[in-house]
């Protein structure tokens, strides 16, 4: 599975899907909340976006996984030196984003943006086609969503949106309540499903040149916004949460005239 999806991505190309700041760029139409390139602004302008936004996401420009990712609140430390915290922000290589307002209905009694994985894979002429589709949802106090880091997976069924899977986490399997709530996921309806998979769709076809790609899309109240793109995405969890098969799927669409 991994060679096939090495042969499907160019590899001159990967950058804009691995540099934070490059995706956000190029994905512009996609992207709608403000962010800030560390290494592009100056000090004025970075403690002028924290003034204005109040709360900000830190994320290290070529993390994985959601490691380094970290939320800043100007209220909770109202006193703090903002000329200090940007020459920290400096040295580590950051961009600072906006904090997205998600949908309710996408809140599980935790504090993260919680996304759906989608997986696009394109034919040869081009077209997207959405494989499967993971809903990500962080536990507790997390302030990301990701499987590596704590959170909880499901499987989301492509043609209504609707959970169909048991939940997958570090901490065990196929739970049906959200971890720490009293939230049942299986049989729960995502919102905007339509857009997810449009959105997903179009963002694929506008990079052709990587064929295989994992989005992360977050719900907001009325659309959706992309995250990012991986082009290395979880490969065991096309097999091993919920449906399988997928090696056989892929080569299908990919081999279609």
């Amino acid at each position: 599975m991994v060679k096939l999806f090495d042969q499907l991505n160019k590899k001159e190309y990967i950058h804009i899907l691995n540099e934070k700041q490059d995706f956000n760029t190029y994905f512009k139409e996609f992207v709608h909340r403000d962010w800030l390139d560390i290494n592009q602004a100056s000090e004025e302008s970075v403690i002028s976006f924290i003034k204005s936004h109040t709360s900000v996401i830190i994320k290290p420009i070529n993390g994985v996984e959601g490691g380094g990712i970290r939320k800043f609140v100007l209220s909770d430390t109202p006193n703090t030196d903002l000329s200090k915290i940007y020459k920290e922000l400096k040295a580590e290589n950051v961009i600072i984003e906006e904090v997205i307002k998600q949908n309710e209905r996408m809140v599980f009694g935790n504090t993260s943006v919680n996304t759906i994985r989608t997986h696009t894979i394109l034919d040869k002429k081009g077209k997207a086609h959405v494989i499967k589709a993971i809903l990500r949802a962080g536990v507790g106090d997390s302030v990301v969503d990701n499987y590596a880091q704590g959170g909880s997976i499901y499987e989301v069924d492509l043609q209504t949106g609707i959970v169909c899977s048991r939940g997958k986490s570090k901490a065990g399997e196929n739970h049906i309540i959200h971890p720490g709530t009293n939230i049942v996921m299986l049989g729960y309806q995502i919102p905007n499903w339509d857009k997810v998979i449009k959105v997903s769709c179009d963002a694929a076809e506008h990079i052709p040149q990587i064929g295989f790609i994992g989005w992360d899309v977050a719900i907001t109240q009325n659309g959706v916004e992309l995250i990012e793109g991986n082009h290395n995405p979880d490969y065991e969890l096309l097999e091993y949460l919920g449906s399988n098969c997928y090696y056989e799927k892929i080569t299908k669409i990919i081999s279609s005239k």
